[in-house]
């Protein structure tokens, strides 16, 4: 190195020198005042003077002390004291300087001052450690949300399967004007609590990012058809039109959900029957040409009660509805539309509406769901296939079939036990999974309807039991559906992982016991159900 580097070195930098027992022989301006000291105040004296006192004595530093005293260079950042107490950051290398006969003489020091990036540095660290911290708790929190929903749904769907179970089977009695309209009451009071229960799980899915979509190609127009067909009735009631338009050029067959497509089109259609009392509502699709993101755009036109453009903002908000007003009058959730948004952003979509006071509403909304030429649909319609229960002697087989109750709830043993009265299969009733795993093992029942939550065995455990022991003794399987109160879709994979052949979501409806049934005695496809109300 040159005279002059050297020269620059040491007026660019804080410079210091000890000799090798740490005593301090010189120090340069820099480094004067960058702790703060006049020259004779620090010469003499221990090199641990600038350290803060909880470090006079760390192991590290005497470790490192000595490596210096053994010819050995070292360098780092180190935290320091000035003379007037304040804290500083410094970036140093300390080089031992030998003599002729290699002993180290003295140690020179050269330091700069990075308090001010040090500073930024922690700083930022702890912004990321308390977003972190948040994120944590967020997601806890939801975590725990989720629980809690899972929980309620359960406690509520509980008594809700006897209210409803028996709501319906009553409706198929004799009755008098009178009591007909009370059970129709009941009815839509029913699916009323249904709706707000599945709102509030979609809205908790939505928020824990639990809400995947299941991509299969369909047929668009098929799906457009039938619940035209389905939701025009309840259009006609109110004296409406509902009408279909499907632009001529629009593509057949796409890749999509279309679980979750339905669920958009019927909730802004349902809304749009809902919110008008004169007029017609117009389902038009057609190839997206806006600027938004999507290859397919759809419309929801109506000549209802209209939304404020000052509302526009907040409609899409969870709990929220044009006005209080309008909430008192429809009633709802104040859910479905802020659903509705998650879901079509899912399908790499946007939302948006038009409307005018006492005018009308147009809800548009784009998804990107790529063209297929593939014909081989996979489309479940859940508004067909609802069979009575005089179909059993005639859709399932001739002989008498072996039936299994599983629940500690009497009210629902009781109420398959109304279900099934009619039939000619035979109805066993067991009041835990002990006891079912007990029944099952004396004898083999064709179906088991196992309930999942249960006290001292729950059903995934009696249903493992069971499965082994038809393992074991090379017995033909029972089929196993879970009737559960649990909605949510790791409840339908724990079932299924546990042995059940089926998941059915309560409060099971007889219909769809009857439709469970018939596909496993068929040559039709095991379907995961879940009643029409609960999808």
């Amino acid at each position: 190195m040159t005279e002059s580097v050297f020269e620059a070195l040491l007026d660019s930098n804080a410079v210091i020198e000890f000799d090798a027992r740490g005593y301090i022989l010189w120090a340069n301006q820099n480094f004067l005042n960058l702790f703060g000291y006049a020259f004779e105040e620090i010469v003499g004296r221990h090199h641990s003077m600038f350290l803060p006192e909880f470090q006079n004595h760390e192991l590290s530093y005497l470790e490192m002390w000595t490596q210096l005293a053994n010819g050995h260079s070292q360098a780092g950042e180190f935290r320091r004291v000035t003379k007037f107490g304040e804290p500083i950051w410094i970036q140093g290398a300390y080089t031992p300087v030998r003599n002729a006969h290699g002993k180290v003489v003295k140690i020179v020091k050269m330091a700069m001052d990075i308090t001010e990036k040090k500073t930024l540095a922690e700083h930022l660290e702890k912004k990321n450690r308390e977003l972190l911290s948040t994120a944590a708790k967020a997601k806890a929190a939801t975590h725990a949300k989720s629980i809690f929903l899972a929980n309620m749904s359960h406690e509520i769907r509980t008594p809700l399967n006897s209210i409803i179970g028996i709501t319906d089977t009553l409706a198929e009695t004799s009755l008098d004007d009178q009591q007909a309209n009370f059970v129709e009451i009941l009815q839509r009071a029913n699916n009323q609590l249904m709706t707000i229960i599945n709102d509030i799980l979609d809205l908790s899915k939505v928020e824990a990012g639990e809400i995947e979509l299941k991509l299969i190609p369909f047929e668009l127009k098929k799906l457009l058809d039938e619940l035209v067909s389905v939701l025009g009735f309840r259009a006609k009631e109110k004296g409406l039109q509902l009408k279909l338009s499907v632009d001529a050029d629009l593509d057949t067959f796409f890749i999509g959900d279309i679980d979750r497509l339905r669920q958009v089109l019927m909730n802004l259609v349902n809304n749009a029957i809902k919110f008008t009392h004169t007029g017609e509502i117009t389902l038009r699709v057609a190839k997206n040409h806006t600027s938004r993101p999507g290859n397919i755009l759809f419309c929801v036109a109506d000549t209802g009660i209209g939304i404020q453009k000052s509302k526009f903002k907040d409609i899409f908000k969870p709990f929220t509805q044009a006005d209080s007003a309008t909430n008192r009058r429809y009633g709802g959730t104040g859910l479905g539309l802020s659903i509705t948004k998650n879901i079509v952003e899912l399908m790499s979509g946007q939302i948006w509406l038009e409307s005018e006071p006492n005018t009308g509403s147009v809800f548009y909304f784009t998804a990107s769901m790529p063209v297929t030429t593939e014909r081989k649909t996979q489309m479940h319609n859940p508004f067909q296939g609802r069979y009575k229960l005089s179909d059993l002697s005639h859709t399932i087989i001739d002989s008498r079939l072996k039936i299994l109750v599983v629940d500690d709830v009497d009210d629902n043993r009781n109420l398959f036990g109304i279900y099934l009265q009619n039939s000619i299969h035979q109805i066993s009733y067991a009041e835990s999974g002990v006891e079912a795993v007990n029944m099952a093992k004396e004898q083999r029942y064709d179906i088991i309807f196992m309930d999942v939550q249960m006290p001292e065995m729950d059903g995934y455990e009696a249903t493992r039991q069971i499965r082994d022991f038809e393992a074991f003794t090379g017995r033909t399987p029972s089929h196993i559906f879970a009737c559960t109160a649990n909605a949510f879709s790791e409840d339908v994979a724990k079932s299924l992982q546990s042995g059940c052949d089926m998941h059915l979501s309560k409060p099971i409806r007889k219909d769809t016991l009857i439709k469970a049934i018939k596909s496993t005695f068929t040559a039709e496809p095991h379907p995961t159900f879940r009643d029409a109300t609960t999808a």
